[in-house]
């Protein structure tokens, strides 16, 4: 006789960076594992890369998670956690400036958030076309998660090459006037040779799309547990939420 097999409940959501909806079951024990060994490691590359298996093996739907973009990451891998472990999750930090009246030592803020009441949120001046000129303009499109993986375990001198390459990869399309230039039609000194020969203010109108890029982004109250003094602090992206 074969033990029982157990039914899960799928969900839905709708991933932030196109809108695109999805079905997917609650992780596993097994998932969870895996998850919390990640976590111990506290390498930021092993904890995405095990975001990414993770949500690959509880997305239901067709779904390339490699193509996803970080906040699409961040975002569905909260999802999962609601569904899976509970829809809140314990926030306890400190900060360096706040000393306890109680103990002389840092203040340990401790609050609760809902999982619901996170969102994505996109800063107001974040725009996907740029204008370089009246003619010519610049359609960007979001970073992958192995990209935003890899640039962020770079060296600072490894930064400016690293940079480019990403915006290269990044750029959808140039419009010059009527004309569209895709980038798989030029090689990558052509691409260089277009990024080079901008000048300094235009170049900063396209890190702008990365700088301001939609992020997991929410406001919380935490309290002191020993003195009772109370801080606002803004938590965004993956370390706040997950680490």
């Amino acid at each position: 006789m074969s033990l029982p097999k157990l039914t899960v409940m799928n969900h839905e959501l709708t991933l932030p960076s196109t809108g695109k909806k999805i079905t997917f079951r609650p992780f596993l024990v097994k998932e969870e594992k895996i998850l919390m060994m990640a976590m111990q490691s506290g390498e930021s590359t092993d904890i995405v890369r095990t975001l990414r298996d993770i949500i690959e093996s509880c997305v239901e739907s067709e779904l390339n998670v490699k193509t996803l973009t970080m906040f699409d990451i961040e975002y569905v891998f909260l999802q999962l956690r609601a569904r899976s472990v509970g829809d809140t999750i314990p926030i306890t930090y400190s900060l360096e400036v706040e000393t306890c009246q109680e103990t002389n030592d840092k203040c340990q803020f401790k609050t609760t958030i809902n999982i619901d009441e996170i969102k994505v949120e996109k800063e107001k001046d974040h725009k996907d076309l740029i204008d370089i000129t009246d003619k010519i303009k610049v359609k960007m499109r979001y970073p992958e998660i192995e990209m935003s993986t890899r640039i962020s375990k770079l060296k600072q001198e490894e930064m400016i090459d690293a940079t480019f390459s990403m915006i290269g990869q990044c750029i959808e399309y140039i419009m010059d006037g009527e004309e569209m230039h895709k980038p798989s039609d030029y090689t990558e000194k052509e691409l260089d040779e277009f990024l080079n020969s901008l000048s300094t203010e235009q170049f900063r109108s396209i890190q702008q799309f990365f700088d301001t890029m939609p992020k997991l982004r929410h406001k919380v109250i935490g309290k002191c547990s020993k003195c009772g003094k109370e801080d606002e602090k803004v938590l965004e992206g993956m370390a706040d939420f997950f680490v």
